[in-house]
C-alpha cells in the first residue's frame, strides 16, 4: 500500500486529490488508490509492472522501476491481483484484490 500511495503522490501535481478506498466485495477485500496526476501513456501499460520499467512521461520524476513490480510479486505469491485503469494527463487508479481466505492465512487471523 505504501508503494501505491507514495507513487500517487509522486506522480500527482500539488493541490491534486488522492483517493484511497477500502471496501469488501464477493468475498474479496477490494482497495482502491486513485490519484488526478500524470497518467500511465497507452504505449506504456503493457509493461507497467516488468522489471526496471518505467512509463515514457516520467523521465524527470526520481525512480528505479521496481516498486510495481515488488508490489505485483507480492499480490501474486498471496494469490491477490492487482489491476489499473489510467489515462494520461487524468490520472490513475489501482485497485488490490485479496480473497477471504488469502487474507487470514497470511496474516494470521
Amino acid at each position: 500500500m505504501l508503494n501505491l500511495i507514495s507513487n500517487a503522490i509522486k506522480y500527482s501535481p500539488g493541490g491534486k486529490t488522492i483517493t484511497v478506498s477500502v471496501g469488501y466485495h464477493n468475498h474479496h477485500l477490494e482497495i482502491n488508490v486513485k490519484d488526478e496526476g500524470i497518467g500511465i501513456p497507452d504505449e506504456d501499460q503493457k509493461r507497467l509492472f516488468n522489471t526496471f520499467y518505467r512509463a515514457h512521461n516520467v523521465t524527470n520524476i526520481p525512480g528505479t522501476g521496481m516498486g510495481l513490480h515488488i508490489v505485483k510479486k507480492y499480490l501474486d505469491s498471496m494469490g491477490g491481483t492487482i489491476d489499473f485503469t489510467s489515462q494520461v494527463n487524468r490520472g490513475s487508479t489501482f485497485t488490490v484484490k485479496l480473497k477471504q481466505a488469502d487474507i487470514t492465512q497470511n496474516t494470521g487471523a
